[in-house]
């Protein structure tokens, strides 16, 4: 407001939506939406100038560059800083209607450049001062291993906490480690060493879920005790020099009770039992010119944009140009996602809508300074950010409570302190959430359930790979069971999405609990196969017939155009 930088609300938002738990990520991801953004800014300078006289023209270019960035967000890492970059451009290019013509560099290019990069640089700022970097946050998940990992053991293998841990599999972790040495955060023998530990430890959470037979009832006490006390260590950022006393093997053991006390004593090596390496991340994925879904999810995404464009322009309603931008940041690949993410808009827009206008009733007549306004988005904020702290599945309406309360509390220049200004974003918002869903569930609509299949397919897969490895590499192979449990647990989140799925889009509700109870025995007999020294004929019979059933469905109900990663 200070500097006049147009759009506050929306400055505002993209820090919420962008700003992650990872300090190191959240500055390279800030400092590449900077350039991202100024190279936009440059280029769009010769462009405005040719369309500057032909309304046709500047349809096109943004009709057409929403397309292109949002194919990259689709298609490559940039994720959702090339939709932002999108949005930008949309937004540059409706400037130029409302911007004398003199003054669009300064008012139009120089202002979305302002409201893109400031929020930026700000979320730059404070990660570097008060953000809390990679090496933290994955130490901290260690940590959280080796004690879910005790509370496994003393409970049979049984705990919630352990596996949501190992669904997350670890390649965000090795990911953040992989900068962390990039950048030589820590000292090279902590970085060599918290590498290792990401894998190691996920290997002593995977043994740590065998079944309640398959370690012996004597030594459960020991390992929950020797795991707490690893935790202790590892938290104090101490290597586990003594992570496990020398003592006389016992004898007897189980292929649990084995990977359990190797993995112990990996801890105490210099690189903790273990050199893991990231997937690689390819430039651009493999089917964005095989697969249409991006295509499509590009185009109809880009269509919906400039739907909302054209109305708002075409009845002189301005004050609803947030239906736009809704477009921008609420559309996903499927049906399913989609819909869910504009019932989580919706209700996250309703409850900002109500806080806004509460502080408008109640708190901005008293408001005398800009401290006083601080306070009131920040506690706002507070709030909605707690939301957004949850799970997936919630999440996204922590984030729309946030714009909503900006949008209705913060305009032009200063605060807000009209009814009509706020109904208007609010109705705008509205508006774009109905727009992407008829284009999504009447066009071209994707469905969920080829995922599914696609993906229980895969975990079947790769069970079948680990059925064929020897009892001591099966407990160590920690690639293919991350594999499995990731690949179940997306299953999971899209089962959850399923049932947001027009009717008649949706599969059949014996189909999906079929799925779901497909789900459920892959991820039991996962457990089963680690821990067994001999896995039995009848259980490799069954994960053979499941993957010809998934096969045999996948075939007859594919349709290319409609098949999701």
């Amino acid at each position: 407001m200070t500097y006049r930088i147009p759009e506050p609300a929306i400055s505002c938002y993209l820090i919420i939506f962008l700003m992650k738990r990872d300090a190191v990520m959240n500055c390279l991801l800030g400092i590449g939406l900077i350039a991202l953004a100024s190279l936009v800014v440059l280029v769009m300078i010769p462009i405005i100038n040719l369309s500057i006289d032909s309304a046709a023209t500047r349809l096109a270019i943004m009709f057409f560059t929403s397309y292109v960035f949002l194919f990259f967000s689709s298609t490559t890492p940039l994720g959702e800083q090339a939709a932002i970059v999108g949005l930008i451009v949309a937004f540059i290019m409706t400037l130029v209607t409302d911007v004398p013509i003199g003054q669009i560099g300064d008012q139009g290019l120089l202002a979305a450049w302002k409201m893109a990069c400031m929020p930026m640089a700000l979320m730059i700022l404070f990660n570097l001062c008060v953000g809390t970097p990679s090496q933290v946050l994955v130490r901290n998940r260690i940590v959280e291993r080796l004690r879910a990992s005790a509370e496994a053991v003393e409970r049979g293998g049984e705990s919630a906490k352990l596996a949501e841990l190992l669904a997350e599999g670890n390649d965000e972790s090795l990911k953040q480690m992989l900068l962390v040495r990039f950048l030589h955060l820590v000292p090279r023998a902590d970085s060599l060493w918290l590498n290792g530990a990401v894998a190691t430890s996920y290997r002593i959470a995977l043994a740590a879920q065998a079944p309640g037979d398959t370690i012996l009832p004597d030594r459960r006490a020991m390992f929950a005790a020797q795991l707490r006390h690893v935790a202790d260590l590892v938290s104090a950022r101490e290597v586990p020099i003594f992570a496990f006393p020398q003592e006389t093997e016992p004898q007897t053991s189980t292929p649990a009770d084995d990977a359990l006390r190797a993995a112990l004593k990996n801890l105490a090596r210099p690189d903790a039992g273990a050199s893991p390496k990231p997937e690689p991340v390819p430039l651009l994925a493999a089917d964005a010119f095989s697969a249409p879904r991006h295509q499509l999810y590009a185009l109809k995404t880009s269509i919906a944009a400039v739907v909302c464009y054209l109305i708002y322009t075409g009845i002189d309603w301005n004050g609803i140009h947030t239906a736009m931008i809704t477009c921008y940041v609420a559309a996903l690949g499927t049906t399913g996602e989609t819909v869910r993410k504009l019932t989580l808009r919706i209700a996250g827009c309703l409850v900002g809508a109500a806080m806004g206008a509460a502080a408008l009733l109640f708190v901005m007549p008293h408001l005398t300074d800009v401290g006083g306004l601080m306070i009131l988005v920040f506690i706002a904020v507070l709030i909605a950010g707690w939301v957004s702290s949850g799970n997936e599945r919630i999440s996204y309406a922590g984030v729309q409570i946030a714009l909503a309360f900006l949008l209705t509390t913060l305009n032009g220049f200063g605060p807000s302190f009209e009814f009509s200004q706020a109904s208007d974003r609010i109705l705008g918002i509205l508006l774009g959430i109905f727009v992407i869903f008829v284009i999504f569930t009447q066009f071209w609509p994707v469905s969920i359930v080829n995922g599914l299949r696609l993906r229980l397919l895969v975990s079947a897969n790769a069970l079948v790979d680990l059925t064929r490895q020897a009892p001591d590499a099966r407990m160590v192979d920690v690639a293919t069971s991350s594999k499995i449990l990731s690949s179940l647990e997306e299953t999971s989140n899209l089962l959850s999405m399923a049932y947001f799925e027009p009717r008649r889009q949706r599969a059949s509700d014996g189909q999906l609990l079929q799925l779901a109870s497909i789900r459920g025995e892959l991820e039991g007999l996962h457990r089963h196969i680690r821990s067994q020294k001999q896995i039995p004929e009848d259980v490799t019979a069954r994960i053979d017939e499941i993957r010809r059933e998934l096969e045999e469905q996948f075939v007859i109900t594919l349709r290319p155009a409609l098949v999701t990663r």
